[in-house]
């Protein structure tokens, strides 16, 4: 009986290497890789980030402000005019009390139904005659029919306020609360402000990159990296489209951590120390922390040529000075850290299995005697 448990533990010591886990030894990892093909960088206070060749770096900003004419009329535009007169009146009501000269002992005023400024960009006005509007100020629009009406009226003068029409609005879509087209005003609206009036993006800002297109130009950035003050926020023009994506940033947690998951940024940036404790640290029982394991492409200069290279960066948490630079070192988007079985959890598993198989077989040799 002796004899066959030595030789079923002579099979087990055999068939270690082959017991399920969940993860690889920190020895495997390293001890796996064929020289030349995937660098191994450690990771100390010193250890650059690098940019990840799969990180969705966007590129930089372009578009400028607008031209900020935000309050000048365009085609399109509706203008309610109102006439205010003293004395001899154009407009006034027929019912008021004239004398016989036609003079009114009290002002008037007579507000118009709303006229829409049409492709010509020229309105007729009672009076006035054709009046060319495009590219005016309502202020302006008042003076050049008062200017008009002189000589007609005895004092008179004019109130034009325009409403904005399709040619002085911006249209936002996509991943936002209230999709449509927004009228731009004299207050000349920051990209921000059309989110905002847009009742903000349906995902987190950290997920959604806004894409604002004028004419052949376009430039995307990502809400959350987008300041009151920044280049980005600039003036919408006339015409602009915007789009807010929901573009979700990721990385994988696997091995021996307390939480296998896919951990979510929550900012334009997140560190090494940050995705440790969103994966709720190593598992006491199972993990080596001297195998905290960082995968990612890097860009690299070979031979004249930029290749996307395969790198893994370690982590020794038992190192004091590991902490700092965990501190500092970046996570980008797509990385997969792994945290190693420490190689005891091998062999206790063995020691499981070993007295799981031999507990029957010693049960049965007792009660035999």
């Amino acid at each position: 009986m002796r004899r066959i448990l030595a030789l079923s533990a002579l099979a087990l010591v055999a068939g270690c290497a082959a017991l399920p886990s969940s993860a690889p030894t920190a020895n495997q990892v390293v001890s796996g890789l064929k020289s030349g093909e995937v660098e191994v960088v450690a990771v100390t206070p010193a250890t650059l980030s690098g940019e990840a060749a799969d990180a969705e770096a966007l590129a930089p900003w372009t578009i400028t402000d607008g031209s900020g004419a935000n309050d000048r009329i365009t085609p399109g535009d509706r203008l309610a005019i109102t006439v205010y007169e003293v004395g001899y009146s154009l407009f006034g009501n027929a019912g008021a009390g004239t004398d016989s000269a036609g003079a009114l002992p009290n002002g008037t005023a007579r507000t118009f139904p709303a006229l829409t400024v049409p492709d010509s960009g020229q309105i007729r006005f009672p009076y006035a005659g054709t009046i060319y509007v495009n590219g005016l100020s309502s202020d302006q629009v008042s003076r050049a029919i008062e200017q008009r009406l002189r000589g007609k009226s005895q004092y008179v003068q004019v109130m034009a306020v325009a409403e904005p029409g399709p040619g002085r609005s911006a249209l936002i879509g996509g991943d936002v609360a209230k999709p449509g087209r927004v009228g731009l005003t004299s207050d000349h609206e920051r990209l921000l402000d059309l989110v905002a009036l847009s009742g903000g993006p349906t995902a987190r800002k950290a997920d959604t990159v806004v894409r604002l297109a004028r004419g052949r130009f376009v430039s995307e950035a990502r809400l959350d990296a987008i300041g009151p003050n920044g280049a980005e926020n600039v003036i919408v023009a006339p015409g602009d489209r915007i789009e807010l994506l929901r573009t979700p940033r990721t990385l994988t947690v696997l091995g021996a951590a307390q939480k296998v998951s896919e951990v979510p940024f929550d900012g334009a940036t997140m560190t090494l120390s940050e995705a440790i404790a969103r994966a709720g640290g190593p598992l006491d029982e199972r993990a080596d922390a001297r195998g905290v394991f960082i995968f990612r492409y890097e860009w690299r200069d070979r031979d004249g040529q930029r290749i996307r290279q395969p790198v893994i960066y370690r982590l020794d948490l038992l190192d004091p000075a590991a902490y700092f630079a965990a501190q500092q070192f970046a996570m980008r988007p797509r990385d997969v850290m792994l945290i190693a079985n420490a190689r005891s959890n091998q062999l206790d598993k063995f020691l499981r299995l070993v007295s799981a198989l031999s507990s029957p077989v010693v049960t049965g040799v007792v009660l035999t005697r």
